[in-house]
């Protein structure tokens, strides 16, 4: 079976997070990407601890081969090149890779594509149809375009770290990186769209993502304003603003979690808990009242789990059809049956030493018709160099050494 995006390149300009992570999902779904490093440096992704190598994972970088386990993990399904960008020579390769190309990914602070004179006005000269995605920590203009972002200080000016907590603890990030990680999803939905234009227009695009607006509008589905002007906290920890029973709750061996979303579900809920006595209580006779008596739900719900073991109230739960489950630790979450089914359990492979034994997830969509994944591993940097430049711009190996000498590529 093919890949949607078989055919399509990518010319990725990409480090860190962000971009890789956006690229590495292209990549996915088919698409040829060509990540671009700068000679001898690379993505600066690639020094961040821990490293995998011939001589196996360590902190410390104990072989020339070894390579950071994040790199490993976002770049995965990619090709990679040296390449100066600074260099005219350099300018001139990349300009002659975007006429050949479909979409530039970029992740520089704003007013560096313009200064290397690579930037969207000028490409799109050379390649009308190129699409070209920018992603920036606050979008290409406004008060905050020139400030340094990431994960931490996008959650923070989005709002996500305001919601995200207790009500008398401190604002909290999210565990996930999903200051990069949401707007980098974001940029795939821009590019995915920009392709399907094209083919109806024959004409490419500029993509300008804000990671700061990306996680603002996934901030924003509660009416916290609303609540706000209650006097109601913006930080509710586990539970919800709306309903409740709606939390991690305690039981002898762990925590489970109940989710009580109408009053269907809560009748099944006293049932399962013995309390049908509770029915008749005009407290809790709909949502809008558990929630003003959320302290007493949240009182009767630990009452009854303090005795029991998480499987025993996941069953009693689960035989009145009540939305429960457990809350695993992350080791028995890399353990999970149905993630295996679904093949999200994968190995970190090193692109020179083979499998690590470290944990990496798979690709989350399945097509019933095509195929989709991550099946090559990342690449050593620099990898593919020579494929591209003689197999795709026919360079010779006398062109090839005289750009190494000069540190072009």
């Amino acid at each position: 079976m093919r890949k949607h995006l078989e055919g399509i390149r990518v010319l990725d300009l990409t480090a860190y997070l962000s971009g890789p992570y956006a690229t590495m999902n292209l990549a996915a779904l088919g698409a040829e990407v060509i990540k671009i490093e700068r000679p001898k440096i690379g993505d600066p992704c690639r020094w961040n601890p821990p490293f995998a190598g011939p001589h196996g994972v360590s902190f410390k970088m104990q072989n020339d081969a070894d390579l950071s386990i994040l790199y490993l993990k976002r770049n995965r399904g990619k090709k990679s090149i040296y390449l100066n960008l600074q260099q005219p020579k350099g300018k001139a390769i990349f300009r002659r890779l975007v006429k050949i190309s479909d979409i530039v990914v970029e992740n520089f602070s704003p007013g560096v594509m313009e200064r290397l004179e690579i930037d969207y006005s000028r490409l799109m000269e050379i390649n009308p149809k190129i699409i070209f995605c920018s992603i920036s920590g606050y979008g290409q203009d406004g008060p905050f375009k020139d400030r340094t972002a990431f994960d931490l200080t996008i959650q923070a000016t989005s709002g996500i770290m305001a919601i995200t907590g207790y009500p008398d603890g401190p604002p909290t990030r999210c565990g996930a990186w999903i200051g990069d990680m949401v707007p980098s999803l974001y940029s795939v939905v821009g590019m995915l769209a920009a392709l399907y234009s094209r083919e109806k227009t024959g004409h490419g695009d500029k993509i300008d993502i804000s990671m700061q607006s990306a996680c603002f509008s996934v901030a924003t589905d509660e009416a916290l304003d609303y609540n706000m002007s209650l006097g109601m906290p913006v930080r509710t920890g586990n539970r919800n603003p709306r309903l409740a029973p709606w939390n991690a709750y305690k039981a002898k061996d762990g925590h489970i979690i109940i989710c009580v979303a109408n009053n269907t579900q809560w009748s099944a809920f006293l049932k399962a808990i013995g309390r049908e006595d509770l029915d008749a209580d005009d407290r809790f006779k709909n949502q809008e009242g558990r929630f003003k008596y959320s302290d007493q739900v949240e009182l009767i719900v630990n009452q009854w789990l303090g005795d029991l073991t998480k499987e025993e109230a996941l069953n009693r739960l689960r035989d009145k059809k009540v939305p429960c489950d457990a809350v695993p630790e992350f080791d028995e979450v890399l353990e999970c049956p149905q993630l295996k089914h679904r093949d999200m359990i994968r190995e970190v492979i090193h692109p020179v030493s083979g499998p690590t034994g470290l944990k990496v997830a798979g690709f989350p969509i399945k097509f019933a018709t095509s195929k989709a994944g991550l099946e090559s591993p990342a690449p050593f940097c620099g990898e593919q160099s020579e494929e591209v430049y003689k197999g795709l711009l026919g360079l010779s190996d006398e062109d090839i050494e005289a750009l190494k000498e000069e540190s072009t590529i």
